[in-house]
């Protein structure tokens, strides 16, 4: 019976901030008080919002960096399977332009064009013309 006490003692802790619960109301809470429940879930909440965001962030730095690196060896044109194969992920881009039946995608300052099997035309943005 000691057992069992003491394994309710070591779980009748705050996720937040690690305060011993009162147990006066519900029998299954989590949290102290309601402020530490807040602060949790914030946290939770915006964390993971940020490792999103990081995410999205390394795969663009990583397409803009096979992109730099084709047009430094004056590559305007490759197969996609290639670039796949170098680090490209094609799902993600800074923007997209559709004109006529092509579409022009952005990586930050350079354009590319996609089809089915191939990325072209591949050249830096004219920001001079802004």
């Amino acid at each position: 019976m000691e057992y069992k006490l003491e394994e309710k003692e070591a779980q009748c802790r705050c996720l937040q901030c690690g305060n011993a619960i009162d147990y006066s109301g519900r029998p299954d809470r989590k949290f102290c008080s309601n402020g530490c429940k807040n602060r949790y879930h914030n946290y939770r909440r915006f964390h993971r919002r940020d490792l999103t965001e990081r995410n999205i962030l390394n795969i663009l730095d990583r397409n803009h960096h096979v992109l730099d690196g084709l047009l430094k060896m004056n590559v305007r044109s490759l197969d996609r399977i290639s670039l796949t194969y170098m680090g490209f992920n094609p799902e993600y881009a800074t923007s997209f332009c559709q004109t006529g039946r092509r579409v022009v995608y952005t990586c930050f300052d350079i354009r590319y064009e996609l089809t089915p099997t191939r990325i072209r035309k591949i050249a830096l943005l004219d920001l001079s013309a802004k």
